[in-house]
């Protein structure tokens, strides 16, 4: 018997409730059936959304002490979420309770958790809290200067702290109690995970390799799909949790209740289940190819040293500058201190060639700049150096040893910005600084950051080792065909492709080299070539180390060695025109022909270097002539061998012609009648232009495709957040025409109430169906709704079947009701209606029972 027509012989009917006008539903009562259920189910996903926040930052720090910071964080986030609840204030006091008892949990546990190193007594203990809400501000950027994996270095993982413990709070606060504004926690759980993905580095993990499968990026997949699944799993038990709760209270008092169940029950569920397994699937498989279309940056890769190192000009390229005649004199270093067992003082380290400048690397430990310690661990035999910057230097630059054993100790007004800006490559080759230099420093227009006239600082480094030059490590790194001046040169000198044999191509090349720092004779070339000594013949060169110019240079070399004949003396073969900044880079690759690593250092050569003839070296002061650049070579096992490049300049060249004899006495040094080199054609003293114009621009090729690529990647991304929407209209448009275009006029009858129905549920008109069509229509209020259930029920019920005009007549009904609805709602609302899942999830969800409810 139905609680219509009396009390239930199978249940106590519950008092009768006030009824709820349609659309609006009932406020559930806090503490009622599964709350608790809910709430469980909310703090399971809070600890699996730490768990992989604590995955996704495991290569940042690659230490077991994070796994504790991230216990810490999960049960306190989870304890001062307990308080919160059990607090018996509201609103804004509320919240200063909560962060009064956030803060003073974070300072008992920030230092035994995460800065374990001041655990050493009460002082230190006290510096490491003052550290741990310094590093609430600074911290941020610390993991970004830092080369990774972090460890537990200082208070590196202060920010990891902060993340787990907020991000618990809020996400916790956030599911207990189970609220309309429960999901929200998705977000903060995402946000913790994607710490770990913008610190971390922008390479991915390594591929996976599971029998013949191959998983890329397993710990990035995992993340992501483990969030996705994470929150899938907590929305879909938590909305079947509420729809259980509120479909008893529905059918309280009642004696049966209506549902799907059975084959059609399991079919659409299994189906759902199927649909969601293939979209991670898909996802898993879209991800890597979508990846490979653009590479992966973090943070990291847009911090701010890399960046002001890539937008600063190569300092090879103004090598020149520093020997004109109001610099070559003027004091750039001035240095105080032992400095026995250090040989140069590097300025910057440059490996990567693109053909027109040598430049730092883009990639690899050299392309990484990070901090050092302050304090100097120092080792026997280590040198304590005072440097003074004096007026002829500035820029980003900054002068140190190899071995660098801690950041330099700055000193003057600009100490503060200077040791907040220096930096270090990760191979120790290159320092910078990019403190902003004030306007009235005395700085060159155009310097802005870096060194200043009147700066100074401490060092302590290790003295250079003396090391042996090994074998080439591999394969030839030059491709012959683009330097064949160059390799003609090489084929000349028939030395093998071995340590000797690169020894000896370097004493040929400077040999046969004259050394020039200018490309005009004059006031401006005065001050080095006094700085040579009497008897030098100047002969003009020019600037540039491109790939053209140094081809010039070995054009020289070949065709004097070709003119002189194998019988030539070796001064009748000096024919290259250069200085150090040609050489370098002429060795540097000659090394890279011959399978050895190499790059051109530019800095200042001490005392224990040894003397090299051209090159002035430093003592007390270092001046723009003493300014040098050497190569320095790997076999492949990181041990770079410093190699010097001033060629002579004691033998002036003697130029053959076509058809002359070798001069009779080469050697003599000076000759008025001396023949000039012939500048190489498109050279000048400002410019580096090609021999020959290029046949192809590859820069416009590589552009166009670089800008394909985005526009591809971002119609991907577009593609990938519209197709949902797409997907939805096209299901709910085939769904429609199925029902409509049904072959049988009683199916097709049966279709047009379907459609009402999810009409009205996209509407928000009812917000579920009841068993009986009767019952649906009156919660909906429709007078339409109550004809096309007469309706349906006479062509359902009736002994004959419905034709074809009932099947239209129905579906003109419910093309009525469209109409009303749309122009009855706002833009919004109907847009809204138009994208709304209910109605696909409605055959899902149990049948509301009927309940008498009173006449209208």
């Amino acid at each position: 018997m139905s609680a219509a027509n009396g009390p239930s012989t199978a249940a106590t009917p519950a008092a009768p409730a006030t009824p709820t006008p349609p659309g609006v539903r009932p406020r559930r009562a806090r503490g009622g059936d599964g709350e608790s259920a809910r709430t469980a189910l909310g703090i399971g996903y809070v600890v699996v959304a730490g768990l992989l926040a604590t995955v996704a930052a495991w290569p940042v720090y690659a230490s077991m002490r994070m796994l504790v910071v991230a216990a810490a964080g999960i049960v306190a986030g989870l304890g001062l979420a307990a308080l919160a609840r059990a607090l018996p204030l509201r609103g804004v006091l509320r919240v200063l309770v909560v962060v009064v008892a956030t803060a003073a949990a974070y300072a008992l546990l920030v230092v035994p958790v995460a800065i374990p190193s001041a655990m050493t007594g009460l002082q230190p203990w006290l510096l490491g809290i003052r550290d741990g809400f310094v590093g609430v501000v600074v911290g941020w950027k610390q993991l970004l200067t830092l080369s990774l994996p972090l460890g537990e270095y200082q208070a590196v993982l202060v920010p990891f702290l902060i993340v787990m413990l907020v991000g618990t709070l809020v996400a916790t606060l956030l599911v207990v109690p189970d609220r309309r504004s429960s999901p929200l926690a998705v977000i903060v759980g995402f946000a913790m995970s994607g710490f770990g993905l913008a610190f971390g580095s922008s390479t991915l993990s390594e591929p996976l390799v599971i029998g013949p499968v191959v998983v890329p990026a397993p710990r990035e997949l995992l993340v992501g799909i483990g969030g996705l699944v994470a929150a899938l799993v907590w929305l879909l038990l938590r909305s079947r949790s509420i729809r259980a709760v509120a479909l008893r209270r529905a059918t309280a008092g009642t004696v049966q209740r209506a549902g799907l169940s059975g084959w059609p029950a399991w079919r659409r569920r299994a189906l759902a289940g199927v649909l969601v397994v293939l979209a991670l699937v898909a996802g898993a498989v879209a991800t890597p190819a979508a990846a490979s279309l653009a590479d992966r940056t973090a943070l990291r890769d847009r911090v701010e040293p890399e960046v002001v190192v890539r937008q600063t000009a190569s300092p090879l390229a103004s090598y020149r500058a520093a020997f004109g005649a109001d610099r070559v004199d003027e004091p750039w270093l001035e240095l105080s201190g032992d400095t026995e067992g250090l040989q140069r003082l590097r300025l910057a380290t440059l490996e990567d060639y693109d053909g027109e400048t040598f430049h730092v690397a883009t990639t690899g430990p050299s392309s990484q700049f990070s901090r050092l310690p302050r304090a100097a661990v120092r080792a026997p035999g280590d040198v304590a150096l005072e440097v003074g910057v004096g007026d002829g230097y500035a820029g980003i630059w900054v002068p140190a040893p190899l071995g660098l054993r801690a950041a330099p100790d700055f000193g003057g007004s600009r100490q503060a910005a200077l040791d907040d800006g220096f930096h270090r490559s990760a191979d120790g080759a290159t320092a910078i600084s990019i403190a902003k230099i004030p306007d009235a420093s005395g700085a060159p227009a155009g310097v802005t950051r870096g060194l200043a006239p009147g700066d100074g600082y401490d060092l302590v480094s290790a003295p250079d080792a003396t090391t042996k030059l090994a074998e080439p490590g591999g394969t030839p790194q030059l491709d012959p065909e683009e330097y064949p001046a160059l390799s003609a040169w090489l084929e000349l000198q028939d030395q093998p492709s071995s340590a000797a044999g690169l020894t000896e191509l370097v004493q040929r090349l400077r040999a046969r080299g004259y050394l020039s720092h200018a490309a005009v004779d004059g006031p401006d070339a005065a001050g080095w070539i006094a700085g040579l000594g009497g008897g030098y013949s100047f002969l003009p060169s020019y600037s540039g180390h491109s790939k053209a110019r140094i081809e010039a240079l070995f054009t020289q070399l070949v065709d004097q060695q070709r003119l002189a004949g194998p019988k030539a003396s070796d001064a009748a073969l000096v024919a290259g025109v250069g200085d150090d900044e040609q050489f370098a880079v002429a060795i540097a690759l000659i090394a890279r022909a011959l399978g050895y690593d190499s790059r051109v250092v530019l800095g200042f050569r001490l005392p224990d270097a040894g003397d090299v003839p051209g090159v002035a070296t430093c003592t007390d002061v270092c001046t723009g002539g003493s300014l040098t650049a050497w190569t320095e070579v790997s076999g492949g096992d990181d041990v770079w061998v410093p190699i010097d490049a001033t060629p002579q300049f004691e033998v002036a060249p003697s130029l053959i012609q076509e058809g002359e004899q070798l001069p009779q006495h080469p050697t003599t040094p000076d000759r008025p009648d001396t023949a000039t080199v012939d500048p190489p054609s498109a050279q000048s003293e400002s410019s580096d232009a090609t021999a020959a114009p290029p046949a192809d621009d590859p820069v416009v090729g590589s552009s166009v495709f670089a800008v394909l690529r985005w526009v591809a990647l971002g119609l991907a991304v577009a593609l990938c957040l519209v197709l949902p929407f797409l997907a939805l209209l096209v299901a709910k448009g085939a769904r429609t025409r199925r029902r409509r275009h049904d072959p049988v006029p009683e199916l097709r009858v049966v279709g047009a109430w379907d459609e009402l129905v999810d009409l009205y549920v996209d509407h928000g008109v009812i917000d579920a169906e009841r068993a009986a069509r009767a019952d649906t229509a009156r919660a909906s209020g429709r007078p339409a709704a109550a004809t096309l259930a007469v309706l349906v029920d006479r062509a359902v019920f009736a002994g004959d079947p419905p034709s074809t005009v009932d099947a239209e007549a129905a579906w003109a009904i419910v093309d009525a009701e469209r109409r009303d609805l749309r122009a009855a709602a706002r833009a919004r609302r109907r847009l809204s209606a138009r994208l709304s899942f209910a109605s696909l999830v409605r055959p899902f969800r149990p049948a509301r029972a009927s309940l008498e409810e009173p006449a209208r």
